[in-house]
């Protein structure tokens, strides 16, 4: 029997699951700011959140859940990608922006446009939620980056991230 999830239909499809639930100084990410609120990918400024997500469900082969809490994809799949972070940062009145990335072969790729929150005081928390579909190939490795428009250190405070075969 078919699964049904945001109108796409799986069949017996790999399911994976990272979270961030105990927060503490080690969950944090140094950014240097860019200077500019709109965080355009392209710009550059944006860093690999690694250590910070933990394992979680996974069911199927598809997926080897990484040490350094990224995803690795076993085989050519259509993904569907979904997930929510609760961030904080250090500085007063940043934006912060994060983006999926795929290592390919040596290349790391990031989304080509960021998902935002903004935060008036250091330490508020932001909810950030994004996702959409990637077309992954054996071997993909699948993460996030992050940037700020300020220099400091940007806290994941909660998040779970859901990677689905379509």
């Amino acid at each position: 029997m078919p699964l049904v999830n945001r109108g796409l239909v799986t069949h017996g499809a790999s399911v994976c699951s990272m979270t961030v639930t105990h927060p503490s100084p080690s969950e944090e990410v140094a950014v240097t700011g860019t200077g500019t609120p709109d965080l355009n990918p392209a710009n550059g400024g944006y860093e690999p959140v690694l250590n910070i997500y933990q394992p979680g469900a996974i069911s199927g082969s598809l997926f080897d859940q990484l040490a350094d809490g990224r995803v690795q994809v076993n085989r050519p799949a259509l993904l569907d990608i979904s997930g929510y972070a609760d961030v904080a940062q250090t500085a007063n009145n940043s934006t912060i922006g994060i983006v999926f990335c795929v290592e390919r072969d040596g290349v790391i790729t990031l989304s080509p446009r960021a998902v935002h929150a903004r935060m008036p005081n250091a330490d508020d928390i932001g909810n950030i939620s994004g996702g959409g579909l990637l077309r992954a190939e054996a071997g993909d490795i699948i993460g996030l980056h992050v940037a700020s428009d300020k220099t400091g250190d940007i806290s994941f405070v909660s998040s779970n991230l859901i990677f689905r075969e379509v």
